[in-house]
């Protein structure tokens, strides 16, 4: 292959995609990084529910989580057919990531209907996350 012909798959319409991709999971788990990790030992001393999942269930859960939210995040900024029309969507994101997921569902499917429904399985543990938090608190006041 001449240099050309690297140049052309190095610039070309998959290589600017696979780009974008990296660049939404790099922003999807990057945010994840500016959340304070605490000591773990404090998480350990609470009681807990019954029903609280084993501490190797998270990372299990939350990698492919945010892996989907990634491709979500790409896909509504490949799917928008102008930059207004990402508006909402983008800012539910970045409150999503700020705040939890409630929204994101509805603000991504009118750009993109499998964005929307990549993000529903976080809904899912998001709830189940809740309700698992309310009941720590409730057992540890």
């Amino acid at each position: 292959m001449g240099s050309h012909g690297l140049l052309e798959l190095l610039t070309g319409p998959a290589a600017v995609k696979i780009a974008g991709l990296l660049g939404s999971t790099a922003v999807v788990f990057g945010v994840q990084r500016l959340v304070p990790t605490f000591d773990p030992s404090w998480y350990k001393s609470l009681r807990k529910p019954n029903w609280t999942p084993p501490n190797y269930v998270f990372p299990m859960v939350w990698i492919p989580l945010k892996l989907m939210q990634s491709v979500a995040l790409w896909l509504v900024c490949t799917k928008a057919p102008t930059a207004g029309a990402m508006a909402l969507p983008l800012a539910a994101f970045g409150a999503h990531m700020f705040l939890g997921n409630w929204w994101n569902a509805a603000a991504f499917h009118p750009v993109s209907p499998a964005a929307a429904f990549l993000m529903l399985p976080t809904q899912v543990w998001v709830t189940i996350a809740t309700k698992l938090n309310y009941d720590i608190v409730k057992l540890n006041t």
